[in-house]
């Protein structure tokens, strides 16, 4: 009888847990939600914040390559190191400091001849860059790399020197841009922020090279490679993005 009596119980028990709270009448005060939901699911927010800084190219980049062959790789690459001098010889009166004039890639490739296993000359391909940071200077270094037997001129490139550095001040400024937006909306809502629970940034405006900005074509060995000297290099912008998600509180 006492075992019936509390088997009763407990389902009284078990369908009154399971009744809504309106059901039965009970008042749950509403400062009970309100927690629950900011212990389980805290309210947040997220903003896009914008960094943009201009800048105007104060570099010039040349990127030529110089090829030679021959029988013997020893010799292909005898050739290319005098090619290379004498470019070094005629940038020389120009002032360009020697740690501005580098080699970006070099290689040594056999050719075979046709249809056949057997080598028949060696090719040594060399690229070399000169940067610069006067515009004045332009076709001298063009005449300088024909002068050595370099007719391959790739392109012209205008740089900003210190672009990571300006990257660095927009990422700064749209992380900022993107707190300002986060508390002035939370404030909008009686809210305020209390914390940081996620932050992405990405950069805008295209690939690097577009970024810089470039001048391309290919120059003639023979050519005079006179060029026009009233270069105005076009304002760079530096875009990022900054994606953060606050936590937000109610009340003081």
């Amino acid at each position: 009888m006492k075992r019936n009596v509390f088997v009763a119980l407990a389902v009284i028990l078990a369908l009154a847990a399971w009744a809504s709270a309106e059901s039965l009448n009970i008042d749950i005060p509403e400062a009970f939600f309100k927690g629950y939901a900011e212990k389980e699911q805290p309210l947040t927010l997220t903003v896009t914040g914008k960094g943009e800084v201009k800048a105007v190219p104060d570099q010039v980049i040349v990127t030529a390559s110089i090829y030679t062959q021959d029988k013997k790789a020893g010799k292909a690459f005898d050739d290319n190191q005098l090619k290379m001098q004498m470019l070094l010889d005629g940038l020389k009166p120009l002032g360009i400091p020697r740690e501005k004039i580098a080699t970006s890639a070099l290689s040594i490739s056999p050719v075979y001849k046709e249809g056949s296993y057997k080598v028949d000359y060696f090719t040594v391909s060399r690229t070399v860059v000169v940067a610069q940071e006067d515009m004045g200077k332009i076709s001298p270094v063009l005449d300088a790399l024909v002068d050595a037997g370099i007719g391959d001129i790739g392109n012209i490139q205008f740089v900003v020197k210190e672009l990571d550095e300006k990257y660095d001040e927009a990422l700064e400024e749209a992380a900022n841009n993107a707190r300002k937006v986060g508390d002035m909306l939370a404030s909008a809502m009686g809210a305020r922020v209390v914390g940081l629970k996620d932050v992405r940034y990405d950069y805008g405006g295209g690939n690097y090279d577009y970024r810089r900005g470039e001048l391309s074509g290919r120059m003639a060995e023979e050519s005079t490679l006179e060029m026009n000297q009233t270069i105005v290099p076009r304002e760079v912008t530096t875009t990022v993005y900054v994606y953060a998600t606050y936590e937000l509180k109610y009340g003081p």
